[in-house]
This record gives structure tokens, C-alpha cells and sequence, in this order.
């Protein structure tokens, strides 16, 4: 990757990770522990919690394994965008989008010993999760779709040569 490029990847992760951590700052300055605030009654509301675990509250007993694992999972995901030649179209914004989402949940660990949550979509019965859990979610799935769709140039399809006239006609 050139240094344009990471200095790209590197400042959208920073952009990412702070709308996260400003959402969570207002999440818990106007959102009161355990209530409900209605933003669609009985479909969306604002409910301020505090995950000290994974995704669906996986870990939730191993708080300093799973700050191990958020972290070394980071620096993979970095090293891996910092080595990358050249990304497909999307991807580096998609990488961005879970570094940043990954570094403002690993901030909350670091910081705080839980993650901030407050989205809830209560229609149907939906884990809480925040701003950071919805950048990973997009990015992962962009990545998925362009390495599922991605065709790589020595296979892409190539037209066929024309064809020499025989001597019959």
C-alpha cells in the first residue's frame, strides 16, 4: 500500500472511532441506565446499557480475554490493511469501517471495563449494540461480498480471438 493510501485507511479508522465514542458520549449524557426511550414505540428505542462482553454478551465472565482478544484482533486487521498492495474497489473503506468500530469498543474496555450500548431494536427482540457494532457489521459484510465477487485478472473472462475465414466460403 502507498503512504497516501494508509495515511487514508489511518485517518478514516480515527474518524470512524471518534463518531463512535461522541455517540456514546450523548448516549450517556441524555439516556438514563435501563430505561426506554422511544424512538419508534415498539419497533426502536434508545436504551442505554453497559456490555462488559462480546456480541450477545458472549465472554461476558472473561472481561481481560476478551480486551486480549479486541486488541490482538486490531492489530491483525491493521497489519493486514498496512500490507495490502492495492485494495478492491470498497475495501478500503470496509477495513476502515471495522478498524474503527473495533478501536472504539476496545477504547471502551480499556477505559471503562464495559461498552457503551444504546440501540435497541425491541420489534424484535434484538441484542443492544452501538454505532462501533454497526461500522464492524458493514465493513465485515462489504469485505465478504468483494472477495465472494471478486475475479482476479488472470481468470476474468476474456474475448474470444476473432476467428480466420476458411477457404470453403
Amino acid at each position: 500500500m502507498n503512504t497516501h493510501s494508509k495515511w487514508i485507511l489511518l485517518g478514516l479508522t480515527a474518524g470512524f472511532t471518534l463518531l463512535d465514542q461522541a455517540s456514546k458520549w450523548l448516549a450517556q449524557t441524555y439516556l438514563v441506565p435501563k430505561e426506554s426511550l422511544p424512538v419508534i414505540p415498539d419497533v426502536f428505542h434508545l436504551t442505554l446499557a453497559y456490555n462488559t462482553g462480546a456480541a450477545f454478551s458472549l465472554l461476558r465472565n472473561q472481561p481481560q480475554l476478551l480486551t486480549g482478544l479486541t486488541a490482538l484482533l486490531f492489530l491483525i486487521l491493521l497489519v493486514y490493511g498496512f500490507s495490502r498492495r492495492q485494495f478492491l474497489k470498497g475495501e478500503l473503506l470496509a477495513t476502515a469501517l471495522v478498524l474503527g468500530g473495533a478501536l472504539g469498543n476496545l477504547l471502551d474496555r480499556l477505559l471503562l471495563g464495559h461498552v457503551i450500548d444504546y440501540f435497541d431494536v425491541v420489534a424484535i427482540h434484538y441484542p443492544i449494540f452501538n454505532v462501533a457494532d454497526s461500522f464492524i457489521f458493514c465493513g465485515v459484510i462489504v469485505l465478504a461480498w468483494r472477495q465472494l465477487t471478486h475475479q482476479p485478472a488472470e481468470e476474468s473472462i476474456k474475448p474470444m480471438p476473432a476467428q480466420e475465414p476458411s477457404g470453403n466460403e
